[in-house]
């Protein structure tokens, strides 16, 4: 599951955002690729090979460690693009290009978010989606794409090799077809409802997608600011418990019993004269930091050079150590408010390489003086079956269910 958000705010900013929810233990690696001349004729994706590019351009990707393709990114051109699962009719194929596929190459061959929405449909009638995606459970989608530069939105829905595109100055996907007959462009056949055809109502009832979207859509409308951005992706729906008790209808998802996603990484991006990217290169944004990059500069943690997964994945779980030990427990409001002021600090500095290393390590001071607090918050709390769920994370995380891959 996952929440993915997009607004073109002037002239001078463009906003993008999003939170991946995957299997809680899976490392999210985020890779800093320049751009490549290709020689070789063919590439490797996850699951399938295919015909290479001339030339491929920066990209800065944030993908499960065990796969070839992205869950989010943002190139040298400054397009964003965000997947997500959808749930539609009919069989799912056993292999093709996986979504995250379709992000990567997307970006990597792209210059404009118009550019973007024509590859993925083009990419998509070539190969065929398909291909099991989950870490440790077989997992079979389709997907949906919000795809952002600085001067648009585009939405592409997807059911199969049919698909549909909108564009549009704002918008959020949340795991559901949500495109009627409101399209700009469709794959064959004469105008018709989109969604109403192809959306599977049980799975889509389940994923929590419809309150998500109404949570994500006006936020999606009225953001200003990477702040704004920021805290969407820290929304909880009002009355939800989420360290206690797992929240498929949060955008800052929480797994526990019966919910098996929980947000493993969550991005936001600024266009304006320069391209900055907020990550927080861990799970759990509601207590984590998002800590600035500018694209194109030296790698410095969670961002880390191509080559480098093994690593990156390493440090994701040591991240990732932090988040559990609050599961079941409740931060106090001074952790919160020293969050929230590493951030705005943060966010009024001058953007460049002496804000990212700064904020790199008034980051780690604050998650090493704050990691003792959740042992001193007593035991943890919540229904049996919840105790229970973390428990058996816990023990696995250490244990892979996929091995870490380069990602060529």
């Amino acid at each position: 599951m996952c929440d993915t958000l997009g607004r073109v705010v002037n002239e001078g900013l463009a906003l993008f955002a999003k939170n991946s929810d995957r299997s809680p233990n899976e490392p999210q690696v985020i890779e800093y690729r320049p751009a490549r001349d290709h020689r070789e004729k063919e590439l490797r994706a996850t699951y399938l090979t295919i015909e290479q590019a001339p030339h491929t351009y920066a990209t800065l990707l944030s993908r499960p460690a065990w796969m070839w393709g992205a869950e989010m990114g943002v190139n040298e051109h400054g397009v964003c693009i965000g997947n997500e699962a959808v749930f539609t009719k009919g069989r799912y194929a056993s292999a093709g290009l996986t979504g995250m596929d379709l992000v990567r190459l997307a970006l990597e061959r792209s210059a404009s978010a118009g550019q973007a929405a024509e590859l993925i449909p083009r990419l998509l009638e070539q190969y065929g989606q398909g291909g099991d995606c989950g870490y440790d459970h077989s997992f079979f989608y389709d997907n949906a794409f919000l795809i952002l530069d600085r001067r648009e939105v585009w939405l592409v829905e997807t059911a199969g090799k049919k698909w549909v595109r909108r564009k549009v100055s704002a918008g959020s996907i949340s795991n559901r077809l949500s495109i009627g007959a409101e399209r700009d462009e469709y794959s064959t056949g004469a105008p018709f409802d989109f969604a109403g055809r192809f959306r599977e109502p049980v799975y889509s009832h389940f994923s929590g997608s419809k309150q998500r979207l109404a949570q994500t859509a006006p936020l999606a409308a009225k953001a200003e600011s990477a702040a704004d951005m920021m805290a969407a992706l820290r929304t909880h729906r009002a009355g939800s418990s989420p360290l206690t008790k797992g929240d498929v209808a949060s955008v800052c998802m929480h797994a526990g019993g019966l919910v098996g996603d929980h947000t493993t990484s969550s991005m936001v991006v600024e266009l304006g004269e320069r391209v900055t990217v907020w990550l927080t290169g861990s799970s759990t944004p509601c207590l984590s930091l998002f800590v600035p990059w500018e694209f194109g500069a030296e790698p410095q943690a969670p961002v880390f050079a191509a080559g480098r997964a093994e690593e990156a994945a390493r440090w994701w779980r040591q991240r990732e150590a932090f988040a559990r030990a609050w599961v079941g427990r409740t931060p106090p409001p001074e952790f919160y408010a020293e969050r929230n002021a590493l951030e705005e600090k943060w966010l009024a500095l001058p953007a460049g390489e002496e804000r990212t290393r700064r904020a790199g390590e008034e980051a780690a001071a604050f998650f090493a003086k704050w990691a003792p607090a959740a042992e001193q918050a007593g035991p943890r709390r919540g229904a049996g079956r919840f105790l229970r769920y973390w428990e058996n994370k816990d023990r696995a995380l250490a244990q892979p269910e996929r091995p870490v891959v380069s990602g060529g």
